[in-house]
């Protein structure tokens, strides 16, 4: 579906709706995802501009989350640009998308929407414990929740109170994690809650306290898995203010995202084992997130490039059969030029071979272990 059919979708909504609709869809296909961006809010910025202060708008969402400090951004312009702004989810909307809709004055659900925990998870670099203390620096995901469900642990369920075992088993902790971190992960898991709360406190209705802490306290720890979806039924138990699509609208939002599904290949994930087994490499145009509204389309384009990771042996061993060789007595540079032509001719073949030997030498002698994955030259791009 392109951009006639997209845009006529959500002049459609905003007519059923009596709103300005407007589209932020992040890509979750492997093994290059789409993550809510601070890049996003510049163009965003464009589209609320160019569309001016509205009655109401209407925000519709697709992503599985990203940095937990953008959602308020976003949300204060959307507060700025209408009197009042709903956000439409027809499937997914976790993580810094539940947060990001908790400042919308009402959740509007497909039967498909989902919303999901809060709890934000840190990328950090450690170093990886290996006999003889000779640790590798590696690339490490930790939610914040783990580490504090983990305290709780210690304190509620194994009964440690006294200082020795508390001691000790903050050491445990400080083996995986340094100082900083556990820092890091205390500010963030503070930040979480005071942004819910501020999200909560910016609709025009604003949820009283106790609701506000119930909710706020649900959606950061007491949901223990981070994966776990949160649908409308359970979204009303906990107190958000949750809308049901009628069936219209929940057509015409399945619609809207199963174009998006196609344009951007979210039912069709790249296997980049299988990508990369043959040459050793991959490159394939992508567009990974997308803004649009009636007003115009913005695309988050690059280029994936896959590059395998080998186990190489200690000694290539290459075969080549290369059987050309001239008399000594014979100057190359009098033979005729069709023999000539014949020789460059016949370089350029064993050429070829070589390369062919060493590509299978690579093949079958250093096995592909991992592969390292790029988002190459990608940047924000106004299409219409």
């Amino acid at each position: 579906m392109g951009r006639a059919e997209r845009k006529g979708i959500l002049e459609r909504i905003g007519q059923l709706r009596g709103s300005t609709a407007i589209a932020y869809v992040m890509s979750d296909r492997p093994p290059a995802p789409a993550q809510i961006g601070d890049d996003a809010v510049r163009p965003l910025f464009e589209h609320l501009r160019a569309i001016g202060h509205v009655e109401k708008l209407d925000v519709f969402i697709y992503s599985r989350g990203g940095a937990i400090d953008v959602p308020w951004r976003m949300v204060t312009a959307f507060r700025q640009s209408s009197d009042s702004w709903r956000v439409l989810i027809p499937f997914r909307a976790n993580s810094a998308a539940t947060l990001l809709a908790l400042g919308a004055d009402a959740i509007v659900l497909g039967r498909q929407g989902e919303l999901g925990p809060i709890d934000p998870t840190l990328q950090i670099q450690r170093m990886s414990n290996q006999p003889g203390g000779q640790g590798t620096l590696i690339q490490d995901n930790v939610n914040v929740e783990d580490v504090m469900a983990y305290l709780r642990f210690v304190r509620e369920r194994a009964g440690l109170s006294d200082q020795e075992s508390l001691s000790l088993s903050l050491s445990k902790l400080t083996e995986r994690l340094d100082a900083v971190t556990l820092g890091s992960l205390y500010r963030s898991h503070s930040h979480i809650r005071d942004v819910a709360r501020r999200m909560l406190l910016s609709r025009k209705e604003p949820t009283n306290q106790q609701a506000i802490a119930t909710i706020v306290e649900t959606l950061a720890e007491r949901v223990y898995a981070h994966g776990h979806a949160i649908g409308r039924e359970e979204a009303t138990e906990i107190g958000l203010p949750v809308e049901n699509a009628d069936a219209e609208i929940d057509d015409l939002m399945w619609s809207l995202l199963r174009a998006y599904e196609d344009d951007l290949k979210l039912l069709d994930p790249l296997d980049a084992m299988a990508a990369v087994a043959v040459t050793g490499t991959y490159t394939e145009d992508a567009v990974t997130a997308v803004i649009e509204s009636v007003w115009g389309l913005h695309e988050f384009a690059g280029q994936i490039e896959l590059k395998a990771k080998r186990a190489m042996p200690p000694n290539l061993n290459i075969s080549l059969n290369l059987n050309l060789q001239l008399p000594p007595t014979i100057d190359a540079s009098q033979l005729p030029q069709v023999i000539q032509a014949q020789i460059q001719q016949l370089q350029q073949a064993l050429l070829q071979q070589a390369q062919q030997a060493l590509l299978q030498a690579f093949q079958q002698q250093a096995p592909i272990t991992g592969v390292d994955i790029g988002f190459r030259a990608a940047q924000w791009r106004k299409m219409t």
